[in-house]
């Protein structure tokens, strides 16, 4: 079986439970606790994996309600007219660096004939499975910059997403090294600007999607504590792709037996739930990432179709088939059920104006007027990547508060906008500013108001 058949064998990344890896040495990550409240505005497509060479009924992605496909092989994108298209393009270190740029080059031209939406630069480059020199960040991170160059070169509208990291502990061998360690790593080595799009695999395993985070446990929301560290670096405008998740329904309800003494689901027999479990696990999966991460793009369902292999070429207790969505005999699961009946709403794939403040509090004192930075801000996509929009910035004039004054008056999305206040004849007291950033984005205006404050004290003193 070739390698793009065989895939996924990432689950073998979640036995350092079984073998008692301990928690990393590392401080602990705190934990993002997702807020209640009224829903942001829909922003997550709705995709699922296909695999190719199986004569998969490309309707039934119309019956499952998906806009968005994942695929292995150029030639599966035209058999999905009319879906937005994710292409996992499998690379491997370079030997030579220049035969690389060129065959990335050659394969991005070929995709974006094709009209594929998005590519997702490898596959869980955290686990020796996917990165057979051994996970390492710095290296993944030198290649997806060269590539994230190279297609752009080809075509700047192809969204580039950095390859989906497997959820795991780091093992004894560094067979796998966690997924927070290495976004760690990525991030700090400068990722965020070779990825328009963050690539995360949230798995469920054995437990609900509702059940809370931390750094030594394997859960759907794990992909909160990834989220904070893009926080704690000031990186809000890069959406987190969740490009695969799911969870194993168990064999035994079609009459296949296996269990961990079976090679090919050893380690995997921890996380079988039943059909019904399943289900009811991805359809509350889709609704809490709804409501709660607004940060979140498409999610990708894994998987449509591995049921659909021969036994000879996908063996009967794969952990592969038992994620699928239709049974050996292409009947649908209980989970295709639900997933094609469960309400949705689906991003408008539009950029949205988005504004992060930096502390915009200055303070003076009365005796030395003085032209004072109140602060800074920048101005974000916050939506869909991949396009920029120009933003108009105003500073709201106020009778008795300080002249404001705002560089630039105008700035892209991603840029920082300087503000400052002009503290001439201001007396003791608080003053609060307030700055309309304004851009018209598919033809809406919109806008976004920014607060802050300059405090002018009496304490004499040196200017």
């Amino acid at each position: 079986m070739s390698r793009r058949l065989r895939i996924l064998a990432r689950f073998a990344l979640a036995l350092c439970l079984l073998a008692g890896v301990a928690a990393s040495p590392l401080s602990p990550i705190s934990r993002t606790v997702a807020q209640s409240g009224a829903l942001p505005a829909a922003h997550l497509g709705y995709g699922v994996h296909i695999g190719p060479h199986t004569n998969v009924n490309p309707a039934l992605v119309d019956q499952l309600g998906m806009d968005w496909v994942k695929v292995y092989e150029p030639g599966q994108i035209a058999d999905f007219p009319g879906k937005r298209v994710l292409f996992r393009m499998d690379l491997s270190w370079p030997g030579n660096w220049t035969d690389f740029r060129n065959d990335v080059t050659r394969r991005a031209n070929e995709l974006s004939a094709f009209g594929v939406d998005a590519i997702e630069v490898h596959n869980e480059p955290n686990l020796s499975m996917e990165w057979s020199k051994g996970p390492n960040a710095w290296e993944y991170t030198q290649m997806l910059r060269v590539v994230y160059t190279q297609i752009k070169a080809v075509n700047p509208s192809i969204i580039v997403v950095s390859g989906g990291l497997a959820p795991t502990l780091t093992t004894a061998d560094r067979g796998a090294v966690s997924d927070i360690d290495f976004a760690v790593e990525m991030l700090d080595n400068g990722a965020a600007q070779w990825f328009d799009a963050f690539g995360y695999h949230p798995y469920g395993y054995n437990q609900p999607p509702e059940t809370e985070p931390a750094y030594d446990t394997l859960v759907f929301r794990r992909v909160e504590l990834i989220r904070q560290l893009f926080e704690e670096r000031g990186i809000y405008d890069k959406q987190i792709w969740l490009t695969e998740f799911g969870w194993l329904r168990d064999p035994a309800e079609d009459g296949v037996q296996c269990s961990d003494s079976d090679p090919n689901f050893a380690g995997f027999a921890w996380l079988r739930v039943s059909g019904q479990t399943q289900a009811d696990y991805t359809v509350r999966a889709y609704q809490w990432a709804d409501e709660h991460w607004p940060w979140a793009g498409p999610m990708f369902l894994w998987n449509l179709n591995w049921a659909l292999y021969p036994p000879e070429t996908n063996a009967l207790c794969s952990h592969m088939r038992w994620f699928s969505l239709l049974r050996a005999d292409g009947s649908p699961t209980v989970t295709f059920q639900r997933v094609a009946s469960m309400p949705r709403r689906v991003s408008d794939y539009a950029p949205s104006l988005g504004v992060h403040a930096q502390e915009m509090t200055g303070e003076a004192s009365m005796f030395c007027p003085i032209s004072l930075r109140v602060g800074s801000f920048e101005v974000i996509n916050a939506g869909y990547p991949g396009t920029r929009f120009t933003a108009e910035v105003q500073a709201v004039a106020s009778p008795t508060g300080p002249p404001i004054e705002v560089y630039p008056p105008a700035v892209q999305s991603g840029e920082t906008v300087e503000v400052y206040a002009n503290t001439t004849g201001l007396g003791p007291g608080q003053y609060l500013v307030y700055i309309n950033v304004t851009a018209s984005i598919n033809g809406d205006l919109v806008s976004q108001m920014v607060q802050g404050s300059v405090v002018i004290n009496d304490v004499q003193g040196p200017c």
